[in-house]
């Protein structure tokens, strides 16, 4: 009878992990959804603000852009409920739309001559590179994992 119940105290501990690692989860969640619900908003009403056409779209861009990238974290901490295994897809999916946005910001500063010397014109190229090689890489993390398989998402 001491054997039986020295088994059952471990579980205890572990249910009471278990139960407090799902309410986190659910409050990032909860967190999650009023923040891209926020900048949803923010970017709609910065959008119709009195500036200029050009930066308020950038911003608008920029906005939507975060917002998807929120919406992706959601979904790898949703998955936490599915299948607690690692989600390596979302996140190759976040790096890529970050990348993205980051080209685009810099593509639209550029055109609309926000960098005016000639120091901050090759760091912007820079910027450019190296975003362009890491949405190369993801993409390729893709299709590979992709033909392998070995999905997880």
């Amino acid at each position: 009878m001491n054997a039986s119940k020295e088994s059952h105290q471990p579980e205890v501990p572990l249910r009471v992990l278990h139960l407090a690692e799902d309410l986190i989860h659910y409050l990032v969640a909860i967190a999650m959804i009023f923040l891209a619900g926020y900048v949803l908003f923010r970017s709609a009403v910065d959008f119709f603000d009195k500036s200029d056409y050009a930066t308020r779209v950038i911003g608008g861009i920029n906005g939507v852009l975060f917002v998807v990238i929120v919406l992706e974290l959601l979904t790898t901490v949703l998955a936490h409920f599915h299948d607690s295994g690692f989600q390596l897809t979302p996140f190759l999916i976040i790096g890529g739309i970050s990348a993205v946005r980051h080209i685009l910001t810099i593509g639209a500063q550029e055109s609309l001559g926000e960098e005016s010397n000639q120091s901050a014109f090759n760091h912007a190229q820079i910027g450019l590179g190296v975003n362009a090689g890491v949405t190369l890489v993801m993409v390729v993390a893709l299709v590979l994992m992709h033909r392998s398989g070995t999905e997880a998402s």
